[in-house]
């Protein structure tokens, strides 16, 4: 209990509020940056079983694709560190494996990392995103799909030329994030919105510093799900962002399927800016643009 407690002080004075991330994504979101989620019904912090499964499975050489994955992702011939003070925060508790709401703070000497790569291990996407930033970022956020149980590791790269990788293992309660759809037309009504309407939020933090918060409209399809008629729908998603200002570019994100539909991501930056903007480009040549006083939350 004391632990919990702690952690909630944590989340709080770090900047991340029930007005920030957790209402940010889904309401009631209780996250967590314990080493792993629940794998049992109860809605508490990890078992001790848990964190022994967990720690074994992030285990870089328990894993039968990872050498192939940090070739294919990072690069062949490169330094990698798996360390502890990259946090991985997310529900203790995984229901809705098609939106699962992701925080990741980075240590003060990683906020001017060179890129950034979310990669979920056991997903058949399994690169969510990529940023490549222009200004300092202290703590991301996005909503992302699992299909399964899986590590989910976040390698940020340093300005050193090292990898850092921070890790955390996600068991769901119901698997097929993936390749089911996130809302089921033979049993409830799904509201489709107008593709590529995108919402901008900006909040201010302490010290001066900025919470950006952006929300594309769009259905994000994998290729893994199939319509009433059995029929596979395309894939279908967002694949770049770019995020300037009045002070010039902050960001160019690029992403994958593996993200929620309706995509949803924060950037922590220590400065505030003015009028941010954004230009959404999409897997069929879509674009999409939006203004700070066009389109809010």
């Amino acid at each position: 209990m004391i632990k919990y407690f702690l952690i909630l002080l944590i989340l709080v004075y770090s900047g991340i509020t029930v007005a920030g991330p957790m209402s940010d994504f889904k309401a009631g979101a209780e996250l967590s940056e314990e080493l792993s989620s629940s794998p049992t019904g109860k809605r508490n912090t990890p078992s001790s079983d848990s964190l022994i499964q967990s720690i074994e499975a992030l285990n870089p050489n328990n894993s039968d694709i990872w050498s192939e994955l940090q070739d294919n992702l990072l690069g062949k011939d490169i330094n990698v560190l798996f360390v502890d003070d990259i946090k991985l925060i997310m529900q203790d508790y995984i229901e809705e494996a098609h939106k699962v709401p992701l925080i990741v703070t980075l240590p003060k000497r990683l906020h001017n990392f060179k890129n950034f790569i979310l990669i979920i291990e056991n997903n058949p996407i399994q690169q969510a995103m990529s940023i490549k930033p222009y200004r300092s970022i202290e703590a991301l956020g996005m909503n992302i799909r699992l299909e399964d149980d899986s590590p989910v590791r976040a390698a940020v790269l340093g300005d050193n030329g090292i990898w850092y990788i921070g890790s955390k293992m996600a068991f769901v309660a119901s698997a097929g994030g993936c390749s089911t759809p996130a809302c089921d037309p033979s049993v409830e009504v799904c509201e489709t919105g107008t593709i590529g309407k995108i919402a901008i939020k900006q909040y201010e933090r302490e010290a001066g510093a900025e919470r950006i918060k952006l929300k594309i409209t769009h259905p994000m399809e994998t290729g893994f799900v199939t319509d009433l008629q059995g029929e596979i729908i395309p894939e279908y998603f967002v694949k770049n962002i770019h995020v300037d200002d009045n002070q010039g570019p902050i960001a160019d994100i690029t992403t994958f399927a593996a993200l929620s539909s309706d995509p949803v991501i924060l950037l922590d930056l220590p400065k505030k800016g003015q009028s941010v903007r954004i230009h959404v480009k999409d897997s069929l040549g879509l674009e999409f643009f939006s203004f700070k006083n066009n389109n809010t939350m």
